[in-house]
């Protein structure tokens, strides 16, 4: 059944919705799912699903004859009873769904076959006595008993045999138009219009057994298809033989192939039998073909012609090439016999090959690589003629891994290659010193260190070595390599260590030496010191003295005296329960402050801590406290100035002060007659006025004169006072 089913899709390619009037007029509308969904109702749905069917259709249009239509049933039953009862052309013009009967065909009678079989020869003879007995097979009734030990395996024997005919019939109905006309599977519609959109349908006159033969609509445009058969062949040409491959042309099948010989002007068929593609179910990749021709003789060109056959049985050329074997055959391998560094700047290489060679060498090529699998470069300019065997180097990269091949190469440029072959180098260059990029140690104690990596290239890797004491000796404590031979190519530049951190000595040391794969040995590295962590905070800061003023408090202390200080902190607050505040940053050595930023009346405690450059903080300094105190000192009364009214015969007093508020008073002192300042008024307001009368502003001196001088003094209400200001004194 699966070969049917495969000869159906090379018969039949499925059209798509929209026949286009080229190559989908010849290909046949394969609707058969959605047909069989709408014939049937619901009741009968698993039925329709399982064991719907239809006949297939294929057709073009002749210009002067009419739309030629083919057509194959699914199901050798439907055949059969189609063979029986004959088969029903029905047609529907344009858009109309309406369908009518246009003919009734039945296979040729007895007298038919003789008498179409009489106008033949050849392959259309035989393919017509082929077609004349399968349907005489078809038409003949099978039956008898059953026997169930061995009926099942009959069976199935039956049904192969029966579908290998069915497979047999449908290929020749496909390659003789006569074949299709006899046995009623071809019509010729000559009633039609040019340019007219006809649907065809075809169904057996009676329902076939078991299947529900459902119409499989085929439509198509009275239009010429002038569709080209032109289809691109490939080639291969090998030794002696040559390869072809074509992507298959969905309107042609069983293909054949004609070739014509150098110096001959004549075609001859080389293909046995027609070349048929069978593919399994749901193949959906591209469709091809291809055919190999053999023993040919190299270097002379043949011509091919590629026929196949469309639905209608004609034979269609739609490729000619043409194609020349050639030599393909590589000449034998060289061997290596020597490859050594047998000078300081030469490698010498020495390879045999079979006595004598083949006759078509040509010379050798030799390359080198610097990995077993990488690209191999030459290493000559020319090719060296066929009786080379040796060949000396004086290329080849030192420090670095040097692989050799030996090609062999033909008159026809085929290449034989030896195996690889690595030469091993005298060297006794070392690495450069290596470098130290960085190292330190966490606070865990593991140290890392990162070298700069060398650049030589048989650079192997790194030991890494370890000391307390830099005029000490070295220890060992890693290695790391790379095999020269594996898949490890990446050399360690990022060291691990771990240190006790209880230790006598700061720092631990550190070298490191790098080593080619010659094990040659480089200078020691400069000597890395890493410190240890630092685990032990410094010495806490003591107060030696403070010194509490009116504004300030000055603090006087003994710095840390551990040699690893980073900075001092100064801590202050107003309330001996609560949390110490940064106040200020001091730096190393910093032995006194002075705090400006208090305010009188105030307790403030302090304190100091020290941290190191490894952050470890010492404890807080004993605290210590300061309460500024007030001095009872104001500032004074300033810009003291007078003005006399005398015709009001008065006297007015102003000046300045600084502080404003009530619990700020001024008392007016004035001049006695002995010349000192007593008090005189007190007053609020920043201004004092009085009669200048004649015993009150004159004060008669010692010395006969006779003077009138004021001074203004301030106060506060918590007892504070100011100096007195400068006198005013007016003389008379």
């Amino acid at each position: 059944m699966i070969l049917l089913l495969m000869v159906l899709m090379l018969l039949l390619p499925v059209a798509g919705a929209a026949q286009q009037a080229g190559a989908a007029q010849q290909a046949g509308a394969a609707q058969q799912a959605g047909a069989a969904n709408e014939a049937t109702d619901n009741g009968d749905a698993l039925v329709a699903d399982e064991f719907a069917t239809s006949i297939q259709i294929g057709g073009r249009y002749v210009e002067g004859t009419g739309i030629e239509l083919r057509y194959f049933p699914e199901k050798r039953v439907v055949l059969n009873t189609g063979f029986r009862e004959g088969f029903v052309i029905e047609r529907a013009v344009g858009d109309s769904e309406e369908f009518t009967e246009i003919a009734r065909l039945q296979p040729f009678t007895e007298t038919q076959w003789d008498e179409a079989m009489d106008r033949v020869e050849g392959d259309a003879y035989d393919l017509l006595d082929l077609a004349r007995g399968y349907l005489d097979i078809a038409r003949t009734e099978k039956g008898g008993t059953f026997d169930f030990e061995t009926g099942i395996q009959d069976m199935r024997m039956q049904r192969a045999d029966e579908d290998f005919e069915h497979a047999v019939f449908m290929l020749t109905a496909a390659r003789e138009a006569a074949v299709a006309e006899a046995l009623a599977m071809s019509f010729t519609d000559s009633d039609v219009n040019p340019g007219e959109n006809y649907t065809y349908r075809v169904m057996t006159v009676a329902d076939p057994p078991v299947y529900n033969l459902v119409p499989a609509p085929f439509s198509i445009t009275a239009e010429p298809d002038d569709t080209a058969y032109e289809n691109e062949v490939f080639f291969y040409e090998g030794d002696t033989w040559v390869n072809f491959f074509w992507v298959e042309d969905e309107r042609l099948s069983l293909y054949t192939v004609e070739r014509k010989d150098p110096e001959s002007d004549e075609f001859r068929l080389i293909t046995s039998a027609p070349q048929l593609q069978l593919r399994g179910a749901g193949f959906d990749a591209f469709e091809h073909g291809s055919f190999r021709d053999e023993e040919l003789e190299n270097y002379q060109v043949y011509t091919y012609r590629f026929y196949g056959q469309n639905l209608f049985g004609e034979r269609i050329l739609f490729a000619e090439v043409e194609a020349m074997p050639r030599d393909r055959t590589p000449p034998e391998p060289p061997r290596v016999l020597t490859l050594e560094h047998h000078k300081p700047r030469e490698v010498l290489l020495e390879w045999e090959m079979n006595d004598p060679p083949a006759p078509d060498l040509m010379g050798f090529v030799v390359a080198r690589s610097h990995e077993v699998e990488g690209e191999y470069r030459i290493i000559h300019p020319e090719l060296l003629p066929e009786t080379a065997r040796s060949l000396i180097d004086t290329t080849f990269v030192e420090g670095r891994p040097n692989y050799y091949v030996i090609q062999a190469v033909d008159t026809a440029f085929n290449v034989s290659s030896s195996l690889p072959v690595a030469v091993t180098l005298i060297d006794t260059i070392p690495p450069v010193q290596p470098v130290f990029l960085s190292g330190e140690a966490d606070s865990s104690g593991v140290v890392t260190l990162v070298v700069e990596k060398n650049e030589e290239p048989d650079l192997m890797g790194y030991r890494l070595f370890r000391s307390n004491d830099p005029d000490h000796e070295f220890s060992v404590i890693f290695e790391g390599f790379v095999d020269d031979d594996s898949l490890r190519h990446e050399i360690p530049v990022v060291f691990s260590d771990t240190i006790t951190l209880n230790s006598l000595t700061p720092e631990v040391y550190y070298k490191v030496q790098a080593l080619d794969f010659n094990f040659n040995q480089s200078e020691f590295s400069d000597v890395m010191a890493v410190a240890r962590p630092d685990t032990i905070p410094p010495i806490t800061p003591v107060f030696k003295r403070v010194v509490t003023g009116a504004d300030a408090v000055e603090l006087e202390f003994a710095p840390s005296g551990s040699r690893d200080v980073a900075l001092q902190t100064l801590y202050r607050k107003t309330d001996m329960a609560g949390p110490w505040l940064v106040h200020d940053t001091l730096a190393v050595g910093q032995s006194a402050f002075t705090d400006t930023l208090v305010t009188q009346g105030t307790m403030y405690y302090y304190s100091l801590r020290a941290v190191d450059f490894s952050g470890n903080w010492s404890d807080f300094a004993h605290p210590v406290s300061a309460r500024p105190y007030d001095s009872g000192v104001r500032p004074p009364v300033e810009n003291l100035q007078a003005m006399l009214d005398e015709e009001n015969d008065t006297i007015r007093l102003t000046w300045d002060y600084q502080f404003d508020g009530e619990d700020v008073f001024f008392v007016i002192y004035r001049l006695d007659d002995r010349g000192n300042f007593i008090q005189y008024r007190r007053t609020a307001e920043r201004h004092f006025q009085e009669r200048y009368r004649e015993g009150n502003r004159t004060s008669h001196q010692s010395d006969g004169s006779r003077r009138t001088g004021y001074a203004v003094k301030a106060f506060t209400t918590d007892g504070g006072q100011s100096r007195l200001s400068e006198a005013l004194v007016m003389e008379q």
